[in-house]
């Protein structure tokens, strides 16, 4: 099983995880292991310093309004989403 974490919080890596680890019940084989792939840090050339906006989001570190929260944690899913479907296709 692949698990694609759209985060680099490690509190956040560190729950995933463990959920994962305490519900064996939810892979697909038992003798499956589960693979955990975290979504890299990009580093853009144009981006200023010290600007708050994560690439994967597309929104600010720390989001002001529930509709910029929602909006990131849209755009961080489909990210690792295809993050994982172009690691499969190269394994």
């Amino acid at each position: 099983m692949l698990v694609s974490i759209g985060s680099r919080s490690i509190p956040k890596i560190t729950a995933i995880t463990r959920a994962f680890s305490r519900y064996p019940e939810l892979w697909v084989d038992k003798h499956d292991k589960i693979e955990y792939i975290i979504m890299p840090k990009e580093v853009r050339n144009d981006e200023k310093i010290g600007q708050d906006k994560d690439n994967f989001s597309g929104v600010s570190c720390n989001p002001l309004t529930l509709e910029e929260t929602i909006s990131g944690a849209k755009n961080r899913a489909k990210n690792a989403f295809e993050h994982a479907e172009e690691r499969c296709r190269h394994m």
